[in-house]
Order: structure tokens, then C-alpha cells, then sequence
């Protein structure tokens, strides 16, 4: 094979058509050499890489043996936080974010996991990015930078979604600080440029796909006038757009197939602009045969990607390239084959370049983002780095890096990112420990509790959980009992279902109340409120006119009340680490805690002791009620329990029997003998009959009918079912409850 240049290029600019480049075809008899062109670098050997073919970018491929050169990146946005709440920055690739990438080792970090490709977000293009490019290109990673959502601003306020102004702009700006080096041609770490993240769901959205397609026409083609303005020479990487993974009802073709009505639809737009309303200043169509790559993020498990998407996407676009700009199936029960399976569908692929780990590290600074990370930021005494960053008038520590641990595996997700990416694996001096005083109480944290393998960190953990579910432990959690947890099996669950009994060794406290947690993004805590008021539990026109002036307040009302609600809703014990948590913006804490807060008290909503009008006729509810060891709050409840056996009380009822079922060997079905025998203190009648309890939706009725069924006879005895007795109905229909 004789090339044009020296052995001195490891990337070359081919001019060869697209189908000779797909694996398994490309040979030297497809390469035009005489008009290719020396990129910049080096080569050892007969390692060279093919990089681009006249514009076209199909990535990396190597000579040595034809072997794709798959993506496989690291979607990067980290933040300085270790708790909720806003921080001045959304680009982190600028000098002043250096401590993290490169003061704290993060590049290297990828280096080690074995990622060759950096995915970036939220660019601000008055920033200088050259330190952060070059430090990229140094350690070995390509880089995808994009446009941030500023440069889309104008074009939304105006709703022409004519974008090419606000994007040359921003985009210019974006060359002249470090895209292009001193020669004017493209930094070499940069492989891809992302035009917009996610754009259907955001300009407008997908109800309006001619809106969001000429809005990235109209992007790119701004893109292209800011690089004929700056004078760019030399290759130029593909423009990528990354589309979410929904599917695109209002799109004109492949409705139901997530992503493909999008990118559809867009190409339509490029090469028909007039259609779209459309008056670019360069070849669209042009471009887009000759330096387009698609894009898409998804949280989807690896086995579904190919029957819902890659098949169709193959036979649509059979030419043009596609990656995965953010991967990431959490909860999966493998996440190491689950990357393996998406690199060899890349691998065998003639356009799937590769995927994005979905993402660097957790973040608090963005709702819903702390589960998403392969790495916890963490503030802990022990953390040696020592460095501070500076956003505005705020500084911060840099924190260091906890690996999260997946017990589903015992493995971390660094350990299994990099065993499916080829990486060496990473060197314990950049990470630190998980602090059991600092982890989210949820069941990410147990998790990180889990892979220590410490019990005595499981128990200052557990601690915490304890706080977290209304009482506090005043001399330590058994070691025993953290022992058990410790185990790999152990889960958070069943950890909440064995502090639900109360355990003798916590303290309880029957004030306690479900809160706002203060320390959340006020965004998150106004779309909670909103989202549990639709539930119907609580009439939110009813918040008090003094809860009404502060956000805090009128959570605290509104989750307060909705989780007293839901306890006389079910016959079991609460579970207030799911009920009233909604993703950490509540929390339910004892009295003394909740007194402490700056919360007016009077928005604050406690459980109290258990009613025993409303706790159901039930084991569960007959041992709520036996647990205060009230005569009076025991006699309610034998009313009741005689209503549902087909009786209807007397005056009173024997202070003997009342003090009976108080005794420790009381038990409701103990009780139910009792009643079965029909003591002479109570009237019972020959006409009762067992009927639906008119509060019970129908839902349960439903499932109850199948239940019953199901058994084949009918068992005279008290239910839990929440059936009524016709004297129990009688007094609810005159009280206006039935």
C-alpha cells in the first residue's frame, strides 16, 4: 500500500464513498490515495488512523487488522456539591473548573477506566476551553463539546426558532476560545460537536416537530457561517445532534419508534428546507450527506436497543453514523454485560460508532441526578486533595470521588465500566471511602454502606435511617442487628420493614411529622407539591393563608398532611422512607428536630397516636390501638369490632373484657373468638350480612371479590378487608361519611 505522505500522520482525510468505509469491505482498492490528505499526529508503525472521508466522519479506523475504533466516552458535568442546591456554572470544561479535571485527576480517572472520548455539556462560549482541549488531548481522550441552551434563548423568546443568530454567535465565540488552534483548523481532541442536547423536548417540544427541526437547521446552518467567518481550514468534525429516546407521535414518518420520527423528520428539514420554512445560507442537504452524525441518549437496557431502534435506524439510515451520547440503565442487574452487549452491537455495526456512560458522578445541583453517576462527590475530614474552586462570588472545596457501590453484582459501577471498556482499572489515591455520616439515607446509600463491608459503618448508617423514620437511638445500634444488614444480600427494604416494628432499642416518637427538606432545590420542592396535591390525598385549597408565604411552609403542610392521609389508607405499617421522601425533598422527623427548623409550627403536620375510629378492623390495626394501652381508645375500637361481626354494642362494655384485650397475650384473633361467641353485653342480629365498605374504592372491592373467590367458602369471622357491618353503614350515611 503506498501513501500519499510519510509515516509521519496517524490520521488521515480519505476521499472514499461511504459504503467502502463500513467494516469488512474497506480495502486499497476502495481508498482514493492521491487525493487524501495528512492529518495531524503521528504513527508507530503501521498503526493508522482513518479518521474522516472528505467531511464525513465514520470515526476511527484502524488500519492495523480494520478493527473499529468504538466510542466508548463518559458523559462529563460535574459540580462541586455534596448537598442539594444551586451552584453559578453550567460549563465545567473552563480553566476556572481545572481543579476538578485536572487537579483532582478526573480525566485521568476516565483514561483509567479505559474511555477514549469526553462528553461535555452546558458550554459557555465567553469561556477559554484550549487548557481543558489540550489537557484532554494529552491524556488520550477525544473530546464531544456542544452548544449550550443560551445560544438557543433568543430564538425560543422570539418563537420564530430561527436560531442561526444566536448559535454563529455563541458558536464563533466558542472557535476563537479554543475549538481552533493557532492554524485555524480544529483542535485535534475534538471528534464531534453536539449542535443541541435533547432538542424535542425543549424547542418546543414534541408536539411541535417543524418547530424543533427548523430550530437545528437553522443551528446548524449558523454553525457553518461562524466557521466560514473565523476561516476555518483543514478537516472539520461531524455536528451530531442527540436526541431523548421518546417517540415522536406528531412526527410525519416512524411515530411509535423512539427517536427515529425525530431524526427523520430533521433529515427531511436539511435536505427539503423550503418545506420548513427554511432559508439557509449554505448546502444543507450537502452537509448532511458529507458531515452529519446522528445522535440519541437512553436509559434503556442494552437488549431492547436493537428490536426497538438500531434494526429500523440501519434500514432508514444505512449511511450515516449514530452513537449514544448518554448510556446508562440503572438498576440493571449486570451494568458491566450491559456495556459489553452495546460495544459489541457498536462493533458490528457498519454505523453505530459507540455509546457515552451516562454519567461521570452524581450531582446535587440538578433534580433527579444522584442516581445516574459512577462516582459519589463526597466532603469528608480524610479528603486529601486540598483544592477549592471559585464560581462566581462562591467557593468551594473540591470533593473527593466514592465510588457507588452495585450490590446487585458486589461490584462498584467504575470497576464494572471498566472491565467492559478494556481500562486498567483505576488507583485508589483518586478516590475516598464512603462516609456513613454523609451518603444520601436511601437506598443508594445502604448500598454504599454495603460495599465497605464494615458493620460498624452499617450501624452509624442506620442511625441515621432510624432519624429518618420519626426516633433516634440513644445508646448505638446492636451490633448484632448491624451485622445482619451488613450482609451482601441484606436490602434496604427489608431494613425499613424491620424498623417499621419499632424496635425496643430506638426511641419513637408519636409527633413526629413528614417535612420539607430545606437543604432541596426549590424547583424540585414546587414540582413535588404540585405532584402530590394531584394525588388527591390532600385538598390543597385548603393550605393555610400563613403556609402560604414561604415554599418550605407549604410543603411542610402539604406533605404532612397528605402522609397522615395515606395512614388510615392501609392496613399495614408505613413506610415512611418511601412515602414521604420523594426523591430526598421530604423527610420524616421527631419532634425535636422538626421544632429546630426554620418552619413555622403551625404548617407543620404530625402523625399523632394512632385513631382507633380510623385504624382498620384488622391484626395490624387491633395492635396499633393495643400499643397505647388506652382502656378508652381500646373501647372504640371493640365497637367497632362488634359492628363488624353483625352486632351492635350496648351502653358499655365490660371493663373486665376491655382490660382483657390489653393483657400481653391479647391478639385480634383471639378477639374474633371472643365475638364469635356472642356476649350477652352486645345485641346481635340474625339478618347480618358481610357488604363492601362504601369508602373503599373500587379497585380494592375488585381485587377483594377474586380474593374471596378464590378461597372457595365464605369464613364467618372479622376481615381485614375493610367490609362493613349494616349498623356501621347506617352511622356513616347519618354522620355523611357513606
Amino acid at each position: 500500500m503506498q501513501l500519499p505522505c510519510t509515516c509521519f500522520p496517524k490520521v488521515l482525510l480519505l476521499a472514499a464513498a461511504v459504503h467502502t468505509l463500513t467494516l469488512g469491505i474497506l480495502d486499497e482498492d476502495s481508498l482514493n490515495w492521491d487525493d487524501a490528505e495528512c492529518g495531524q499526529g503521528s504513527c508507530s508503525g503501521h498503526e493508522l488512523h482513518l479518521l474522516q472521508k472528505r467531511g464525513d466522519l465514520l470515526h476511527e479506523i484502524r488500519v492495523d487488522g480494520l478493527r473499529k475504533d468504538v466510542i466508548k466516552g463518559i458523559s462529563y458535568g460535574p459540580s462541586p456539591l455534596t448537598v442539594a442546591g444551586a451552584v453559578d456554572r453550567e460549563d465545567f470544561s473552563g480553566d476556572d473548573s481545572k481543579p476538578m479535571w485536572s487537579g483532582r485527576g478526573d480525566l485521568e480517572v476516565m483514561k483509567a477506566l479505559g474511555a477514549n472520548t469526553v462528553r461535555l455539556y452546558g458550554n459557555d462560549p465567553d469561556m477559554e476551553h484550549d487548557d481543558f482541549l489540550n489537557y484532554a488531548h494529552f491524556v488520550g481522550l477525544r473530546v464531544i463539546p456542544g452548544n449550550g441552551d443560551a445560544a438557543f434563548q433568543g430564538c425560543l423568546d422570539k418563537g420564530d426558532y430561527n436560531c442561526r443568530a444566536g448559535v454563529k454567535e455563541a458558536y464563533y465565540k466558542n472557535l476563537k476560545k479554543g475549538f481552533l488552534d493557532g492554524n485555524r483548523s480544529y483542535h485535534p481532541s475534538i471528534s464531534h460537536v453536539i449542535v443541541v442536547n435533547e432538542p424535542e423536548l425543549k424547542l418546543p417540544n414534541l408536539e411541535h416537530p417543524r418547530s424543533f427541526v427548523k430550530a437545528i437547521a437553522t443551528a446548524i446552518d449558523g454553525m457553518l457561517d461562524a466557521e466560514a467567518q473565523a476561516r476555518v481550514v483543514g478537516p472539520k468534525p461531524n455536528l451530531t445532534v442527540t436526541f431523548s429516546f421518546a417517540a415522536c407521535g406528531q412526527c410525519p414518518k416512524f411515530k411509535n419508534i423512539p427517536a427515529l420520527g425525530q431524526m427523520w423528520t430533521l433529515r427531511d428539514a436539511l435536505l427539503n428546507p423550503e418545506v420548513y420554512d427554511i432559508t439557509p445560507s449554505h448546502d444543507l442537504g450537502q452537509f448532511f450527506r458529507n458531515r452529519f452524525t446522528y445522535g440519541f441518549n437512553t436509559g434503556n437496557p442494552s437488549e431492547e436497543i436493537e428490536s426497538l431502534f438500531l434494526r429500523h435506524y440501519e434500514k432508514e439510515f444505512p449511511s450515516t453514523s449514530i452513537f449514544v451520547g448518554e448510556y446508562h440503565n440503572p438498576g440493571n442487574p449486570n451494568t458491566q454485560k450491559d456495556l459489553e452487549h452495546m460495544i459489541a452491537m457498536s462493533e458490528a455495526s457498519s454505523v453505530f460508532l459507540g455509546i457515552s456512560f451516562f454519567e461521570f458522578q452524581n450531582r446535587y445541583d440538578i433534580g433527579n441526578h444522584l442516581v445516574w453517576g459512577m462516582f459519589d462527590p463526597q466532603d469528608r475530614a480524610e479528603n486529601n486533595l486540598h483544592l477549592e474552586i471559585t464560581y462566581g462570588s462562591r467557593t468551594y472545596q473540591v470533593p473527593c470521588l466514592a465510588p457507588v457501590f452495585d450490590a446487585s453484582v458486589q461490584k462498584s459501577l467504575p470497576e464494572q465500566v471498566s472491565a467492559a471498556y478494556g481500562g486498567p482499572g483505576l488507583d485508589a489515591k483518586h478516590l475516598c471511602q464512603p462516609d456513613p455520616d454523609k451518603v444520601h439515607v436511601s437506598d443508594h446509600g445502604f448500598n454504599q454502606m454495603l460495599g465497605l463491608k464494615n458493620s460498624t459503618a452499617m450501624g452509624q448508617f442506620i442511625e441515621r435511617v432510624v432519624e429518618h423514620m420519626g426516633g433516634f437511638v440513644p445508646d448505638g445500634v446492636p451490633e448484632d442487628f448491624a451485622f445482619i444488614n451488613s450482609h451482601p444480600y441484606a436490602s434496604y427494604r427489608n431494613l425499613e420493614t424491620l424498623l417499621s416494628a419499632h424496635p425496643d432499642w430506638a426511641r419513637w416518637d408519636l409527633q413526629a411529622a413528614c417535612v420539607v427538606d430545606q437543604s432541596s432545590l426549590k424547583s424540585e420542592v414546587g414540582n413535588t407539591i404540585g405532584y402530590v396535591c394531584g394525588l388527591g390525598h390532600v385538598d390543597c385549597s385548603q393550605v393555610p393563608i400563613e403556609c402560604k408565604e414561604k415554599v418550605w411552609d407549604t410543603a411542610s403542610w402539604v406533605f404532612g398532611t397528605h402522609f397522615r392521609e395515606i395512614a388510615y389508607l392501609k392496613d399495614g405499617p408505613l413506610r415512611p422512607l418511601e412515602e414521604c421522601n420523594w426523591h430526598g425533598v421530604a423527610k420524616f422527623e421527631r419532634e425535636s428536630s422538626w421544632a429546630q427548623r426554620d418552619l413555622k409550627t403551625s404548617c407543620i403536620v404530625p402523625l399523632g397516636a394512632p385513631d382507633a375510629q380510623k385504624v382498620f378492623v384488622s391484626p395490624y390495626g387491633f395492635n396499633m390501638v393495643w400499643l397505647r394501652q388506652s382502656k378508652d381508645e381500646m373501647s372504640k375500637f371493640l365497637k367497632r369490632a362488634v359492628e363488624h361481626m353483625g352486632g351492635e354494642p350496648g351502653a358499655y362494655i365490660p371493663s373486665k373484657f376491655v382490660q382483657s384485650q390489653l393483657s400481653e397475650n391479647a391478639s385480634f384473633r383471639g378477639l374474633s373468638q371472643d365475638l364469635a361467641r356472642h356476649p350477652t353485653w352486645a345485641h346481635w342480629s340474625s339478618t347480618a350480612a358481610c357488604v363492601p365498605n362504601p369508602e373503599a374504592t373500587a379497585a380494592v372491592v375488585g381485587n377483594t371479590i377474586g380474593v374471596v373467590c378464590s378461597k372457595g367458602r365464605h369464613q364467618y369471622t372479622l376481615t381485614r378487608w375493610g367490609a362493613r357491618s349494616p349498623m356501621e353503614r347506617r352511622k356513616a350515611r347519618s354522620e355523611g361519611h357513606g
